[in-house]
């Protein structure tokens, strides 16, 4: 990994911490070809988008000065993404970096009275990436157990 992606990425995510505190009020996922290429969160505090840099490598935030409408166009689309539906509504509470460029960078968003999920957004580039996917994102759910059943 070259001595600067630490750099980099400390830039592209400095406003990561600016959605703490924020009311989660609607999520969309940018797709072309089947891939998650951008994750829009309309907050209390703005648009926020979460997309790969530099081909995907790693993840930054950037603001934007509004929400997209919902389309589709081709194979371009921009739609809701039901598992992160559920966050709509909530505060978030923590956000923090997980993984490091080129190997599963990425960002896990935790939110008031959800204790047992978190929105998982991560680079593609998470142990292998997969043939002819090279700048998109791996979206999840983090579901935590807080007891062996």
């Amino acid at each position: 990994m070259s001595e600067n992606y630490e750099q980099y990425i400390d830039e592209a995510c400095k406003l990561l911490k600016e959605l703490e505190g924020a009311l989660l009020e609607q999520v969309l996922i940018n797709t072309v070809q089947d891939e998650f290429n951008v994750v829009y969160l309309k907050t209390s505090k703005g648009v926020f988008c979460l997309q790969g840099e530099i081909g995907g490598e790693y993840l930054g935030v950037r603001k934007s000065a509004e929400m997209p409408e919902i389309t589709s166009d081709g194979g371009y689309e921009i739609t809701k993404y039901s598992p992160f539906e559920q966050f709509e509504g909530h505060e978030i509470v923590q956000t923090r970096q997980l993984g490091t460029a080129w190997n599963g960078h990425g960002f896990e968003i935790n939110f008031k009275e959800l204790h047992t999920k978190s929105m998982l957004v991560q680079s593609i580039y998470c142990g292998s990436a997969p043939k002819e996917l090279d700048d998109c994102l791996r979206l999840g759910v983090g579901v935590y157990q807080n007891e062996n059943k």
